[in-house]
């Protein structure tokens, strides 16, 4: 699996963070949309993304749909400087571009394969959002690239991942995009035998399963071996080094081979990131 997508796009956000006066640009975008006052944030583009996703955390997301909302304007014009606004939201929603590529992979899909839809798919929505909408716009954004991605790969492969536009209908505090893209995940990690398939994972869960997956894909676990260590994560929450019958000193070994094995899976997954 070949991860050139996104490490392209992260090589590609340094180049334009490093243009004299992007970061004034955008803010000063935001400032005219009240999204900001006057004055106010990092001048730097890269800095003053990450501060604006500080904000959202504490704000929530009204502040948020302020922001996007104004940079979407933006986006929708033709030029440099709508490239600019839509090349920030592109980076904003990356996080959510890689989960998505994660959630729609299939067996024999390539990962930067897919990827390379889901950002195509990401740049089209972004370029022609619908600014009427103008609640849950981070989450409409995913939706929306979810959907065209998911229709795209269909051509290929009828039982792709749905669009569930009843998600919207979630309550304001859920992450209606996230929660798409982990129900996928879920059913992958139940279909691949990395979770018991009865209920929703906790967090920790989802997150070992999410990688696993990912280390499955790229070829640094077989299936059994992700299963095996799945297994024993699952069998460690239950205490079940007694339960299994094995002495603590063997259940160490076992864990202790695991986390090397993870170790290195980790590593090449933060690259990627």
């Amino acid at each position: 699996m070949d991860i050139r997508v996104f490490k392209g796009l992260n090589a590609e956000w340094a180049l334009v963070c490093a243009v004299p006066g992007s970061g004034e640009r955008v803010r000063g975008w935001l400032e005219q949309a009240g999204a900001l006052r006057q004055g106010e944030g990092p001048t730097e583009l890269e800095e003053l993304l990450g501060w604006i996703g500080v904000r959202d955390r504490r704000l929530g997301r009204e502040h948020s749909d302020r922001w996007m909302r104004a940079l979407l304007a933006e986006a929708s014009g033709e030029g440099a400087e709508a490239r600019l606004a839509a090349r920030v939201v592109v980076q904003a929603m990356l996080d959510g571009a890689v989960k998505m590529t994660l959630s729609l992979l299939r067996p024999g899909r390539d990962f930067d394969e897919v990827g390379q839809v889901v950002v195509a798919s990401l740049y089209g929505v972004v370029r022609a959002y619908p600014l009427h909408r103008r609640q849950k716009v981070a989450a409409n954004v995913l939706l929306e690239t979810l959907h065209r991605a998911s229709r795209e790969l269909r051509i290929d492969d009828p039982q792709g991942l749905e669009w569930d536009p009843a998600l919207l209908e979630l309550p304001g505090s859920e992450n209606v995009a996230e929660t798409a893209c982990r129900n996928a995940l879920m059913e992958q990690a139940a279909a691949g035998g990395l979770s018991d398939g009865f209920g929703e994972l906790e967090p920790a869960q989802a997150e070992l399963a999410e990688l696993l997956l990912w280390g499955v894909q790229k070829g640094l676990l077989t299936r059994a071996r992700a299963q095996q260590i799945a297994g024993e994560a699952r069998e460690e929450a239950r205490s079940a080094a007694e339960q299994a019958g094995v002495s603590a000193v063997t259940w160490r070994k076992r864990r202790s081979r695991s986390a090397a094995r993870l170790r290195a899976v980790a590593e090449q997954w933060v690259q990627a990131a």
